[in-house]
């Protein structure tokens, strides 16, 4: 049975999460001023950790890419004990410039656990459908997104009939959408065990991108089409020399 939170208690996760609400909000102004920022993106290419000051609030969140989660700390400037945010991403918009991406999302924030059992009680609604700009996400200059520039040409030019996509695709590479990044990322060619189909921040070393460039032996891909636009193939590989990212 889950324990009795007193009231106390509840009332308090209630004001944090109203706190939390106001600095969501000037997060997701454009107008919001952020000071002594960083981004990183772990070894594995998986999550973007960011350290921010929105107004007088500081942040230590994660984005992670794979389940579309942001997590961390808001740090409040009176030296309180933080916030523990946590928020799924409702929606995403893809825009020309990743900077001006628009994020949708649904937030719940608790206050710190004491003493373990954490109860999941603690944690409260913040706010859903919270605008958030893909330059308070995503490292500054980024130029290429998977979901904007890479997964739909590999959806649309290569997971054709016959070729990579449906029950038995060619070389058991499924490159249709939402299968496509785990099929090739750091995974080994079928030609060359030794050879990775895409080697994050390393173009050259990745064998689809010698695929569609037509240096690598073999057939140009996509077989049997016309060869990728020059500002396609930038886009593959700007994306990689960038970490290849599921982003």
């Amino acid at each position: 049975m889950r324990p009795t939170i007193p009231t106390d208690r509840r009332l308090r996760a209630a004001l944090l999460a109203a706190t939390i609400a106001a600095v969501l909000a000037r997060a997701g102004q454009a107008s919001a001023q952020l000071r002594a920022s960083g981004t990183q993106m772990t070894p594995d290419s998986r999550r973007y950790l960011i350290n921010k000051d929105v107004g007088p609030e500081r942040w230590a969140i994660s984005y992670n890419l794979q389940d579309r989660t942001v997590t961390g700390n808001v740090f409040r400037s009176d030296g309180s004990a933080p916030s523990f945010v946590w928020c799924t991403i409702a929606s995403q918009v893809p825009a020309g410039d990743p900077a001006a991406n628009q994020y949708l999302l649904d937030c719940w924030g608790a206050p710190q656990c004491v003493a373990a059992p954490c109860s999941d009680d603690d944690w409260q609604v913040i706010q859903q459908g919270i605008p958030i700009a893909g330059s308070f996400l995503l490292p500054p200059g980024t130029r290429v997104t998977f979901e904007a520039n890479i997964e739909p040409v590999l959806d649309a030019q290569c997971a054709t009939s016959g070729c990579h996509s449906g029950v038995s695709p060619a070389q058991g590479l499924d490159l249709s959408n939402g299968k496509a990044y785990d099929a090739i990322f750091r995974k080994p060619s079928s030609q060359d065990a030794d050879h990775l189909l895409v080697e994050p921040f390393d173009p050259e070393a990745s064998h689809l991108f010698g695929k569609i460039t037509g240096t690598e032996t073999g057939a140009r891909m996509p077989l049997g089409g016309a060869p990728l636009s020059d500002e396609v193939v930038g886009a593959f590989r700007q994306w990689i020399l960038e970490g290849a990212a599921e982003n």
